[in-house]
């Protein structure tokens, strides 16, 4: 009779537990990349947190300042202690070195769990075509402009996109941060 009492408790108590609403998209593949100190970072060590992830390169005269621009009004909007992370990847690694990230981290970031990664042209247009589903291309050598998305994708803490964003929109701030808070209520 305990037995059974002490099930239906642990059954309620799962029950309770908030869901968010988001679909479970696409796993985030485990791409081995480069951050703006040169140190290699795989993309499941973003597991445990939930994580905002964009594509923009540092010479990018259209979207990407936009998105930048964004991604700055997010992480203040996240609590500092929150298990979240921010991750920019370069769509041109040819020019945005680690030492290149490494500057325009230090003109834009607010945040210190905002992460800037480049690695392999072909690793990085496979990971946005293939694990995130977004546009990406891989360009002939010198031809622009590079293709990428203007989407945020917010992933939770096992590491599933759980949702897109249009990261030129001025509501995405208030959009993603919704999306992120209801993944840490999981």
């Amino acid at each position: 009779m305990r037995r059974n009492a002490l099930a239906v408790l642990l059954l309620i108590a799962v029950a309770c537990q908030p869901k968010s609403d988001l679909p479970k998209l696409y796993p985030v593949p485990n791409t081995k990349l480069v951050d703006e100190t040169g140190r290699a970072v795989q993309l499941e060590a973003m597991k445990g947190n939930v994580t905002v992830y964009n594509f923009i390169f540092t010479n990018c005269a259209a979207i990407c300042p936009i998105m930048t621009n964004n991604m700055r009004a997010i992480t203040p909007k996240i609590d500092k202690d929150a298990p979240v992370r921010f991750v920019s990847i370069s769509v041109d690694p040819a020019r945005d070195t680690p030492a290149v990230l490494s500057a325009y981290a230090k003109r834009n970031r607010n945040d210190p769990r905002w992460t800037f990664l480049t690695g392999d042209l072909g690793a990085i247009v496979d990971l946005s075509i293939n694990g995130f589903k977004l546009a990406a291309n891989n360009p002939a050598r010198g031809a622009e402009p590079l293709l990428h998305s203007g989407k945020f994708a917010v992933a939770d803490k096992e590491g599933v996109i759980r949702g897109y964003y249009e990261g030129t929109d001025g509501t995405v701030a208030d959009e993603v941060v919704g999306a992120v808070q209801s993944l840490l209520d999981e």
